[in-house]
């Protein structure tokens, strides 16, 4: 008889911590994998960066990934997908990088520094020579959002870090910068996407701590 009362107790508690910690799910998306992209991502060009990853739940988790679309005629949105344990471990290590592109019908899936699609691309821009000789990439007045939306910040790249793109496409390795200034570990990614590295979402809440504030609150 104990063990049947303890045992409901345990199901209650499970069931009151997953309504709790899961919100709802009306009107979101589930991407088994990055094959999944080419159906919820609208336009003939378009760019996911992802921007933040996090999993809701008790004893079942469900994850989340929030993506900052960029499609033609200079259209920013977020998206927020439910994902595949397996996809969002995956992409873990690759917040603030550009994980698909559609380029009319070509699609990519390899994991790149954001503006791949667009650096070198007369249609956006142009290479400019600064004081000390070096070309970097301009956007046209018409894209001048993009540095913003890409997760740039100042950051403009040369002719040298676009060649990164080429290597990185040849030998199909994720590509985080020439001294990789993207990525989790990144300086740019840092400063541009801050919220993904605020203190508190860093911090691991054992299931101990997490019973106890749970008691607290409803008992």
């Amino acid at each position: 008889m104990y063990k049947f009362f303890l045992y409901t107790i345990l199901v209650i508690i499970y069931l009151g911590l997953a309504k709790t910690l899961s919100p709802s799910e009306i009107g979101v998306q589930y991407l088994q994998n990055e094959r999944g992209f080419s159906k919820i991502v609208p336009g003939e060009e378009a760019t996911l960066i992802l921007v933040d990853t996090h999993a809701t739940g008790f004893l079942i988790k469900t994850y989340y990934q929030k993506y900052r679309l960029i499609s033609t005629m200079d259209t920013v949105e977020e998206i927020i997908v439910r994902t595949s344990r397996e996809f969002a471990k995956r992409n873990m290590k690759f917040i603030g990088l550009s994980i698909y592109r559609r380029n009319h019908e070509k699609e990519e899936f390899l994991p790149q520094a954001p503006g791949s699609l667009y650096v070198g691309n007369r249609e956006y821009g142009e290479w400019r020579e600064n004081k000390k000789g070096v070309l970097k990439w301009r956007f046209a007045k018409a894209f001048k959002n993009y540095p913003n939306y890409l997760g740039w910040g100042k950051f403009r790249p040369t002719q040298e870090f676009a060649d990164g793109y080429k290597n990185s496409a040849t030998t199909n390795k994720p590509y985080f910068g020439l001294k990789h200034e993207f990525g989790p570990e990144g300086r740019i990614t840092r400063e541009n996407f801050p919220h993904f590295f605020k203190d508190e979402r860093m911090k691991k809440v054992d299931m101990k701590t997490l019973l106890i504030d749970y008691f607290k609150e409803n008992f």
